[in-house]
């Protein structure tokens, strides 16, 4: 199976390569809301214990990088004129061996998904070491893919065009450069929602949440060996101090120094020690939005004996706005159907009050996740 669909297969069928995942299936671009939440009341009946893993050491993208790459589903129109426009600006860079062009169309439109995937925030960060890491990626993609080169017979001709190719689109000069930044960072922000909104899901329903080595923090690896690289631990020790005192919304502003993403992991983390048994064999409940944009709410509760835990994340994000804009949910709301007691956010501090029958979703505007608890909160307000 490994060999012949994840290390074969899934380096040809190129169509979203964040789906050509381990254990994953091309086939499907994600499921319903009425399917998600089903599968999670069926996890908690049958497999309560089971590990919620994102990122392992044998992931073929880390989370973060799929949680970009996903995006790409959400504007086709948008993506499919990118691609035209790079590949006719990457045709100088590219290489003919005996009539054919090196490289392939299918192993160009690979580069490009996972530039977007992998690319740095700044201008600075593409520099030679990002460019070894995406030519060693392409080059294991092409002898996985066995179409090309291999690793028995490898096509050191070809390979060496892919590099060329690679080396020449990454060029300083190049006007590649200059295209690809502002659609990666589309991407980048609308990935970030992503990655935020799995993290939370990934702490809160039925299962236990494994975190890889060094995904507090963003983390865009690709396969090994990329993924395996040493991690800063002296500063995921400094940034986990810092954040104690921060609030998620504050640092949902600066999102690009990943503190966010530690604040979730921590806070999380921390609420899961103080209150095990809800999150180990608490009920779940689905909750559902009304408005135009309700197919875009992920929102349900955990509950046992008094406590209760309501849990809200965005999907979908290019339909909520943009990095510029911000959100906008409208006039969309979450219905309660159920008596809620007064209950505080873990992440920022909001609170609710007891027996509402709808939550205005803009409300959540300037962070659009929230972890309500009805045990109060720990963390500061600001």
């Amino acid at each position: 199976m490994a060999k012949g669909l994840e290390d074969t297969a899934f380096y040809i069928f190129n169509r979203l390569s964040a789906l050509n995942e381990v254990g994953g299936n091309p086939q499907q671009f994600g499921i319903s809301l009425e399917r998600f939440h089903e599968r999670n009341r069926a996890r908690l009946l049958d497999r309560p214990r089971t590990l919620l893993a994102s990122t392992t050491h044998d992931t073929k993208r880390s989370e973060d990088t799929r949680a970009r790459m996903a995006v790409l589903s959400e504007m086709p129109e948008e993506w499919q004129k990118w691609i035209y426009e790079w590949r006719s600006l990457n045709s100088t860079w590219k290489s003919n061996l005996e009539g054919d062009l090196a490289p392939s169309l299918n192993e160009e439109y690979l580069a490009y998904q996972t530039l977007l995937g992998t690319w740095p925030f700044s201008p600075e960060e593409v520099n030679a070491e990002y460019l070894e890491r995406i030519q060693r990626y392409m080059l294991k993609a092409i002898k996985e893919a066995k179409v090309n080169s291999s690793w028995i017979q490898p096509n050191e001709d070809w390979e060496a065009a892919v590099k060329k190719f690679i080396a020449g689109a990454l060029g300083p000069d190049h006007g590649f450069r200059a295209k690809i930044d502002p659609a990666a960072a589309k991407l980048a922000w609308h990935g970030m929602l992503n990655s935020l909104s799995q993290a939370i899901l990934k702490f809160t329903v039925p299962g236990v949440p494994d975190v890889y080595q060094g995904t507090e923090l963003w983390d865009f690896s690709l396969v090994d060996p990329d993924n395996r690289r040493p991690v800063d631990f002296a500063l995921r020790k400094r940034l986990l101090e810092e954040v104690q005192t921060e609030n998620a919304e504050t640092l949902f502003k600066s999102w690009q120094d990943a503190r966010i993403k530690m604040l979730i992991t921590s806070r999380l983390l921390n609420l899961r020690q103080r209150a095990p048994a809800l999150f180990e064999i608490g009920s779940y409940y689905s909750f559902y939005a009304n408005g135009e944009l309700a197919d875009c709410c992920v929102a349900f509760s955990r509950e046992l004996d008094s406590q209760m835990l309501l849990v809200i994340v965005p999907r979908f994000t290019t339909r909520l706005g943009t990095a510029e804009s911000g959100f906008d949910w409208k006039e969309t709301e979450l219905l309660i159907d159920k008596t809620l007691p007064a209950m505080v956010d873990q992440l920022t501090g909001r609170t609710i009050k007891a027996g509402l029958d709808t939550l205005p979703l803009k409300s959540l505007d300037a962070f659009p996740f929230a972890v309500f608890h009805n045990l109060g909160s720990d963390q500061p307000r600001k």
